[in-house]
């Protein structure tokens, strides 16, 4: 079986990159791309005790297929449209469901705590997952993004680069990096904890909700992730490197 040599020697998350239909292959063999994107697929695969080759099949069809699909190259955007995708799709996603999925929460916490064991530790795992989520995105929305755009802008105009407080972008990006890393840990056992959000056979309809936002939530968060760490936070340090040498 020939491997695809156009993804030889590439990470996870690059390969997520060039192919964003190839996440889910990876999600369902349990293969982290987004917090674990900077992984050689081949070391992945070993560590899994995968089938490299194998899996290397499967991209490669899913690969054949996207090519008849409209599926968004976020590869090809540009950083400022990307960061104000990234805002407008997922932090407004946040925003709005977060306040929900706290709701059933605490609901089923309080009501069935005592009764499912991983209860208590879900709650404590929303609440970590929530509050870390709570202070990233402002420092996205107010420090990062606001700078990427003006870097955008001044290229574009040829206007000479100021600089930012933060000295260079890398500085803010080791904190999201790090933060992104707290995040992902946590979706990785509530996973763990709830089997993959399955809900128990006596669960009652405000558990099964809260599952099914819990994995709603994951999925999306996954997605956010990858965007940030694999395409737009190393195009910033391209970028930035660009807008210096000016």
């Amino acid at each position: 079986m020939e491997i695809l040599e156009e993804y030889e020697g590439l990470k996870v998350g690059e390969i997520v990159r060039k192919n964003p239909k190839a996440a889910g292959i990876f999600s369902t063999m349990g293969i982290d791309f987004c917090c674990g994107g900077n992984v050689l697929f081949d070391e992945v695969c070993k560590s899994k005790g995968l089938d490299s080759q194998e899996v290397w099949q499967r991209v490669l069809n899913i690969s054949i297929e996207s090519n008849s699909t409209n599926e968004l190259n976020f590869d090809s955007f540009d950083l400022d449209f990307l960061a104000d995708y990234i805002v407008n799709v997922h932090h407004q996603y946040l925003y709005k469901n977060l306040p929900e999925v706290r709701f059933f929460v605490d609901k089923v916490f309080k009501k069935h705590g005592e009764r499912f064991d991983y209860l208590p530790e879900l709650y404590e795992l929303y609440n970590a997952l929530e509050a870390d989520l709570v202070g990233h995105l402002p420092k996205e929305e107010n420090i990062l993004f606001p700078f990427v755009k003006q870097m955008v802008h001044d290229i574009k105009n040829n206007t000479a680069p100021s600089s930012p407080f933060f000295g260079t972008v890398n500085n803010p990006i080791h904190i999201m990096h790090s933060e992104h890393e707290e995040a992902g840990t946590i979706l990785h056992r509530l996973r763990e904890i709830t089997h993959n959000y399955t809900a128990p056979e006596e669960a009652c309809n405000s558990h099964l909700v809260m599952l099914d936002k819990l994995k709603d939530l994951d999925r999306d968060l996954i997605q956010h992730i990858h965007l940030e760490n694999n395409i737009l936070f190393p195009k910033i340090i391209n970028l930035e490197e660009k807008y210096l040498a000016q």
